[in-house]
């Protein structure tokens, strides 16, 4: 009989749902921060994520990703039980995704649903979205372009600079603020003495929602980026945006963000890199306005972050594999301050990470990061402690 129903089973159900891949991780995760000690805060997180992946036909395949995130935040350690709990649930992933090959190694690829999108400098556009996305891509040219929509994603997780909100009573689920989101982009790899050259268009246009209206404001921005090889080894990245904002149709000035890189390969030496790199923000600088992304983002580690505007910061960093299943990272950046015209010191920060791939589905890792403000009260002093198990 058991025989019998696994027959008629096998043959009413689609041969997808036989490839389909199930899945999940745990990850428990503490974090000690400080500003000099006093007081010693903590906060305590559980992350539980599943996923779901199948075929959808030859070319095509449909993949969703849940998560909830019980956490508890404490400010004062001696007070432990005055902490604040929320579990913020989010679907994270719900896409259909297709990919068709064209003549030689060209592709087409389309996508429907919510899933992530960044934009070329990584600092204004990082979230997930809900949308439409298609990308053409070839051994000259990658072409895309993505159109979303951010009012219904958990404005717990996403955090929209700027965005009104009229509701955040809730440490579960309450929409983001919303805005209908554009991106065009084209990239020409290794146009001219292996260099590449990209160009990106993207926009945000506020829109009444559930939970919010934006409508009287719009942002745009137009992104120019280089990179390539400066001979054996060493790479460069250069890219610069400029912004504009127009709040109840009216315009200021053009808002500036550029970022410069430079890398050094040594393979033999634990597969390591160093990485000198660069980033300005523009405040009410000379001609520009200050400028102000999409995506909240925190550019600091210190006490209270700023987000990508009025700031400048250079410095050094690293990564080397003392062994296959161990990456670590180590680096240092100075922080200047130019809201206005002056550009003021602001601190110095120091940040690591050691991750360890102990078996397969198990990882843990150790992260710290110590900002030196020029205001005291910018001091933090962090480290987090945090173990992944995937199943």
């Amino acid at each position: 009989m058991k025989k019998t129903l696994a027959l008629i089973l096998a043959a009413i159900m689609p041969a997808s749902l036989f490839a389909a891949e199930f899945g999940g991780t745990l990850c428990e995760s503490v974090e000690l921060y400080t500003n000099d000690f006093d007081p010693l805060a903590m906060e305590e997180k559980t992350k539980v994520t599943l996923y779901f992946r199948t075929p959808v036909g030859p070319s095509s395949y449909f993949v969703a990703e849940g998560k909830a995130t019980p956490t508890y935040d404490v400010n004062d350690l001696s007070e432990f039980g005055d902490g604040e709990f929320k579990c913020p649930v989010d679907l994270t992933l719900f896409k259909y995704a297709y990919s068709m090959k064209t003549e030689g190694s060209s592709s087409v690829n389309l996508a429907a649903g919510r899933f992530g999108v960044v934009d070329t400098s990584g600092c204004i556009l990082n979230q997930i979205s809900d949308g439409l996305s298609a990308s053409y891509s070839s051994q000259k040219v990658v072409a895309g372009a993505y159109a979303g929509y951010t009012g219904l994603l958990n404005g717990i997780d996403t955090v929209i600079l700027g965005g009104d909100l009229d509701d955040t009573d809730n440490d579960y689920y309450y929409c983001a603020s919303p805005f209908l989101l554009g991106q065009a982009s084209v990239y020409f790899p290794y146009l001219f003495l292996n260099q590449s050259v990209g160009l990106e268009g993207l926009c945000a246009i506020g829109m009444k929602g559930p939970n919010g209206d934006n409508a009287d404001c719009k942002r745009f921005y137009g992104t120019i980026s280089f990179g390539g090889s400066l001979g054996a080894r060493k790479f460069y990245n250069l890219s610069s945006t400029f912004g504009a904002e127009i709040i109840d149709g009216e315009f200021d000035k053009i808002s500036n963000l550029s970022q410069l890189s430079f890398s050094y390969y040594i393979p033999e030496f634990y597969d390591s890199q160093v990485t000198l790199h660069g980033l300005y923000a523009s405040g009410e600088n000379g001609p520009f306005a200050a400028f102000r992304g999409i995506t909240s983002i925190e550019a600091t580690y210190s006490m209270y972050p700023s987000d990508y505007s009025g700031l400048l910061k250079t410095g050094l960093s690293g990564t080397f594999k003392p062994r296959k299943n161990m990456l670590a990272s180590l680096g240092t950046d100075v922080v200047f301050s130019c809201p206005k015209d002056d550009f003021e010191y602001a601190g110095i920060q120091i940040y690591g990470e050691f991750l360890y791939q102990m078996y397969t589905d198990l990882q843990l890792g150790l992260v710290a990061h110590q900002y030196f403000g020029d205001d005291s009260e910018e001091n933090e002093t962090a480290l987090t402690l945090y173990a992944t198990l995937a199943f």
